[in-house]
Order: C-alpha cells, then structure tokens, then sequence
C-alpha cells in the first residue's frame, strides 16, 4: 500500500499519509526535507509517529492552532468531513513563511488520510501588500476629508477679518486710511493663501515634524484677524518662552491653535468692556504646553465633557459654527500624542490647556 503513494515524492508541498489512529505511514521526500531543513525533529515527524500526539505536544503560544489541526484531522479522519483546512504562519529565523495545512479523505482507501503543508507565502504576501495600500487608502482618504474641513472651518475668521476691513475701506473718504486698510487686506490674503497652501501639504506630511518657532505661527495667524479682535474689542495676551528647539507637526499645532483662538473669539462676553485671550506656549526638552485662557462666556461644567464631539455646540440658537472647531482640535492633538484640559465657569472664562510632546529625541 505505501509503495502506490511514492509519486507523491515528485510534489513540491510536504505530504504525508495517516492511518486512523493518526500514524504517519508515509512521507515524501519534501516532507522530510522540509524537517530536516528547518532542524526538525523526525522522530516527531517522521514515518510510525503520531501526528494527533505531535498536535497534543505542542506548547506555548502555538498551542491554540495545534489543537485546531489535531481536532480538524481528526474529524476527516472519521469522515465527518471531506476536508479540513488551516492557514499558519510558520517564521523562519530569515524569513517570513505561511502555510496551509489541507487535510482529504484518501477515497479508494476509508482507513487512509493524506495531509499537505502547502507553502502560500507569495499569495500571503501579496495578500498583505494590498491590505497595507487599501489601509493607506482609507487613512489618505481621512486625512483629505480632514484636511479640506480644516481649509473649510479655519479660513473663516480671517475670510471674516478681510471681508470687513474691505466694507470699513468702502465707506472711508481719506485715502491714506483706505490704503492702510488695503496694505491690511493684502497682508491678510497673502497668509491666508499660505495657510491653505501649508494645509494642503498636511494630506502627505502627518508624521511629518520640525523645529517650530511658536510667537511665528502666533503672529502669523493674528496678521489674519486684526479687524475680527478689534471689531470685538479683544485684547490680545502673549507670553511666549520657548526654551530650545521644539519639533512637532506645525500643520497640527497651528490648526490647535486658531481654532481655539477662533473658539475665544466666538463666545466672548459681548457685556464685559476689557476683553481678553491670553495666549501662554511653554517648552523645554520634554513638552510643550499651549495655554489659551478668555473672560468670555463660559461653559456649564456638564458640557464640557461634549466639546470634542463632532457638530457639537454649547449654544446652536447665537452660534454661526457648525460644531467641528473643538472636534479638529481633538484630532489634531490625538495625531500629536497630547491631550488636553478645559477649565470653565460661566460669565468669568474658559482656559484650554493642551500639552504635546517634544519630538526632537526623532530627530537625534
């Protein structure tokens, strides 16, 4: 009987014959091979042991999929199925290896099983190629549909700005006024184009990290908006000590920042005659930590747990927002690896307090 098997020594795959006990009565050379190669064992392996008793005898983490295979032979060899299949990794020291084990009925023979180790490292590999560029996919997917919400949402208070410096330039007479608020609007348009312009870049660079000057991305930004703070009357507070080189993601920290400063601006008490945002950036070695505080409106303690939440908003009747400022912030500071804290109490204030991690250890 095991002569009418030796053909299979001409298969590539490991293939071995079993009884219905699970003794192995016959291998072919690749099996053998394939033991011998990998400093196998083949009186584990071989021809008159055991395979269900190999399956038992495995340990540790394998110990799961050993049992798998014991009890899937196990049911093809009492014909309760006509084939039991099992896919496995099975490393090398040198290389990454996936299998799968194929187990038939042996049909002209009801006491016979064979069993394959089938090699489908190729298939798996490419298998895992494409799921890596569909995951990549969606995330450049995300990152687009984020990017273009944060084009959206954070032009709107300098777009704001500039639309009012123009109608303050419409109803002005002297003309050196008109051409200060025309050097204002060229100022104001030229870093809301490179903002746009930075932001697009975001969609290929989120990993991507520098040594950032903070009081330049804070000046720049406030370039944007003179017309919405002095049209609200809000006083603007720096304290700026960045003590060494900072590197983090400016996109991130720059969209961090105007929304919350956009935040302050859109709930300032319109009843308070000194209003304020206080704007602190610390940072050494370690971190970083942006601070931006206001005497606006406040916040009920039972809504600050529901800032962060996409279209979410304190108050839908007086605010022209749609929800996403706070919820950009949150994604932003995730993809920075901080986190943040919100303090508020209603008529005296809000403070926000983000904290992110220095990255320059990334770039020793």
């Amino acid at each position: 009987m095991v002569n009418n098997f030796n053909i299979l020594d001409s298969v590539p795959d490991s293939m071995a014959v079993i009884n219905r006990r699970g003794q192995i009565i016959f291998t072919n050379k690749a099996w053998s091979n394939f033991s011998v190669e990998n400093s196998g064992d083949l009186s584990r392996t071989g021809v008159n042991t055991n395979y269900l008793s190999t399956c038992e005898s495995v340990k540790g983490e394998e110990t799961r999929m050993a049992m798998e295979a014991k009890k899937g032979i196990q049911q093809v060899i009492n014909r309760k199925v006509e084939k039991f299949e099992l896919e496995y990794p099975c490393h090398s020291p040198t290389e990454k290896r996936w299998f799968i084990l194929r187990v038939t009925q042996v049909l002209e023979n009801p006491d016979l099983t064979l069993m394959a180790h089938i090699n489908i490292t190729n298939r798996k590999m490419a298998e895992l190629e494409i799921e890596k560029n569909y995951k990549q996919s969606l995330i450049l997917n995300e990152r687009l549909h984020t990017t273009l919400q944060k084009i959206v949402h954070d032009i709107q208070n300098p777009l704001a700005s500039i639309m009012g410096l123009i109608n303050l330039s419409k109803s002005e007479n002297d003309k050196e006024s008109v051409n200060e608020y025309l050097d204002l609007i060229g100022k104001g348009s030229a870093n809301l184009r490179s903002f746009v312009k930075e932001t697009l870049k975001h969609i290929a660079s989120i990993g991507d990290v520098k040594a950032i000057d903070m009081e330049q991305i804070v000046t720049k930004y406030l370039d944007t908006i003179p017309h919405l703070l002095n049209q609200n009357g809000i006083e603007i507070k720096l304290d700026i000590q960045q003590d060494g080189d900072f590197y983090t993601n400016e996109n991130e920290l720059q969209s961090i920042f105007s929304n919350l400063v956009s935040n302050a601006i859109k709930y300032s008490d319109p009843l308070k005659t000194n209003k304020f945002i206080a704007l602190h950036f610390k940072s050494d070695e370690n971190k970083g930590v942006l601070q931006v505080a206001d005497n606006g409106l406040g916040i009920k303690k039972e809504d600050i747990p529901k800032l962060m939440k996409r279209n979410y908003q304190v108050n839908r009747e007086s605010s022209e927002g749609v929800g996403l400022g706070l919820f950009l912030v949150q994604k932003s500071i995730r993809n920075l690896e901080g986190f943040i804290k919100i303090n508020s109490d209603i008529g005296v204030g809000t403070t926000f307090t983000v904290e992110i991690p220095n990255k320059i250890k990334l770039q020793n």
